[in-house]
């Protein structure tokens, strides 16, 4: 398909239908963490268990995005984003309506699958339906709206849940998949002759073990410890799988990820590392401010979900400066920047908590919106900026994968760090309050009505009397996880203030084609004649960008596939 196929005003049609599925498949991830409670109590599952409705969309999302591009490349852009629709309708459809825990998290798993062959099409047809001068404002138009819907979810997910149900967030998106079925057939044009070619199907499933056995170990040392059996066997089988991988993807013909480009551009290398920490940090708090609103704070759902609008706007109003900043200055300046930013919130949330008081977490959740907003509008030029456009598929499938695998990972990561400091933390508060140590039952009985106040908001009148005189340290305690994952998320902006200061550089100069401290033949690899001039991108590089997922602050993942 390209733009000359493609009537201007089929054009706005493709522009719609893409931007709709970017969001859609964004707000259903971030929309998810303020359902969470209510179908903890409807199922009667713990709040450990619960945090899989996230993760097993997650997973298959981050694991199967660099296939879905692959598939489109070979079987058609169309065909595969129209088959990711109606794999992702029927999930929706059958989550909606689940009997049961175990049919919801089919779904989920069902869902993030086709949102995988989905967005990876998304960016790629909407390329060829514009003429190249105008190709970056229709990128940076489905990627601003996107992010902006995306960056509501958690407001929609409270009011959803608050005024219907937990049912209505994942129903809602039928309604929007077929207004985006009837605009992607109306205005795209079928594809062409499918390619002959073999999809690195082996790669793909090592690639999912990864990330399953990483995320599936850390999840248990919540309730098993780090030494358990079934942890250590789940962190080795992960670690294995990798070795694996990247020795299959470096020998085999036709890889699912050219691993070159982590190679060949520091840049890239950067960018990636970057978009990992940012997924992990976006995605783990994502799941956690809620909590810590509703249950310290003693918000109800919808309530919270308005307040996590304090990190909504900065990011909407900051991400155009950031690209403008992007553009006269590199890389390098606005991701130690966005990083430290990060930092900081970190430090601010960790101090402002035991207060619980929304007016002193105001600040870092306002710091933490402008860093994760700098971060994320900066990833994805700086290691586009530094490939060959032939291979912008390969490098943003693998950004992709790092931010939503890096999200899966900081879910169980941060959900770990403050589940682990609370229970440590409670003994230590029921015995200097002198109260008798907690028993199973009374233990169990303080745990089914704190997680019951998930949904409502903690009210103290509606707890039997033998768990009340426990309530206050079950809140200092818990106090004092959010503060460890706060932190957390401090030590893992730190690293990426230091990861980009040393790998990343300026783009290449307009005027000579030549990064910082680096020749075209290093930049480019063996297809760049040594000496050769490399002619910078037409739009403005930051608008160039695909659109990613993210959770917490709102994005839509994808990836850039070649047309």
């Amino acid at each position: 398909m390209s733009s000359s196929t493609t009537p201007r005003a089929g054009r706005r049609t493709v522009l719609a239908a893409m931007t709709l599925a970017n969001a859609m498949i964004l707000v259903d991830q971030t929309a998810v963490p303020l359902a969470l409670p209510d179908i903890a109590q409807d199922f009667g599952v713990s709040t450990l268990l619960v945090q899989w409705v996230l993760t097993a969309s997650l997973l298959p999302l981050a694991g199967l995005l660099v296939l879905g591009g692959r598939l489109g490349d070979l079987l058609g852009r169309r065909r595969v984003f129209l088959l990711g629709a109606v794999v992702f309708a029927g999930a929706s459809a059958l989550g909606g309506a689940a009997p049961d825990f175990a049919v919801l998290l089919a779904a989920r798993v069902c869902q993030g699958a086709g949102g995988a062959l989905m967005l990876p099409a998304t960016v790629a047809i909407l390329s060829a339906a514009f003429d190249p001068h105008e190709r970056g404002r229709a990128l940076g138009a489905m990627g601003g709206i996107a992010a902006t819907a995306g960056a509501l979810g958690p407001t929609i997910g409270g009011v959803l849940t608050s005024a219907s149900s937990w049912r209505a967030v994942l129903l809602i998106n039928l309604p929007l998949l077929v207004v985006t079925l009837w605009a992607t057939l109306r205005s795209v044009p079928p594809d062409g002759p499918r390619q002959r070619a073999g999809v690195d199907l082996p790669g793909a499933a090592l690639l999912g073990l990864v990330l399953v056995g990483l995320v599936f170990g850390l999840a248990q040392t919540t309730t098993e410890g780090w030494t358990a059996p079934d942890v250590i066997v789940s962190l080795v089988i992960a670690v294995l799988a990798a070795v694996l991988f990247v020795r299959r993807e470096r020998r085999v013909a036709d890889p699912l990820l050219d691993l070159r480009l982590l190679g060949t551009s520091r840049d890239y290398r950067g960018a990636t590392i970057s978009q990992g920490l940012a997924g992990m940090a976006e995605m783990g708090l994502g799941l956690i401010l809620p909590l810590a609103l509703v249950l310290n704070l003693r918000m109800d759902p919808a309530l919270a979900g308005l307040a996590l609008l304090s990190t909504t706007v900065p990011m909407v109003a900051v991400a155009p400066l950031v690209g403008r900043w992007y553009d006269r200055t590199g890389g390098r300046p606005p991701l130690v920047t966005g990083f430290a930013l990060l930092a900081l919130s970190g430090v601010l949330l960790a101090a402002a908590m035991p207060t619980n008081a929304f007016a002193w977490l105001l600040p870092g959740l306002v710091v933490y919106g402008l860093g994760l907003a700098v971060v994320l509008t900066v990833n994805d030029p700086v290691g586009l900026d530094t490939v060959p456009e032939r291979d912008h598929g390969q490098a943003s499938g693998v950004s992709a994968t790092a931010e939503q695998g890096g999200g899966a990972v900081g879910i169980a990561l941060l959900y770990a760090l403050l589940h682990l400091t609370y229970l440590s933390s409670l003994a230590d508060q029921v015995e200097a309050r002198g109260l008798p140590p907690l028993t199973p039952d009374s233990g169990s009985e303080l745990r089914d009505a704190l997680e019951a106040a998930e949904q409502t908001g903690l009210r103290i009148d509606t707890f039997d009397p033998r768990v009340v005189s426990y309530l206050d340290a079950a809140e200092r305690a818990s106090d004092h996880g959010y503060m460890v994952a706060f932190l957390a998320v401090t030590v893992l902006a730190l690293v990426g203030v230091v990861t980009s200061a040393l790998l990343v550089r300026r783009p290449p100069d307009p005027a000579t084609g030549v990064a910082e401290a680096e020749a075209p033949e290093a930049r480019w690899g063996e297809d760049a004649e040594p000496g050769a001039a490399v002619a910078a991108p037409t739009p403005p590089r930051h608008l160039v960008r695909p659109v990613r997922l993210p959770p917490s602050r709102g994005r839509g993942p994808g990836t850039v596939t070649r047309s």
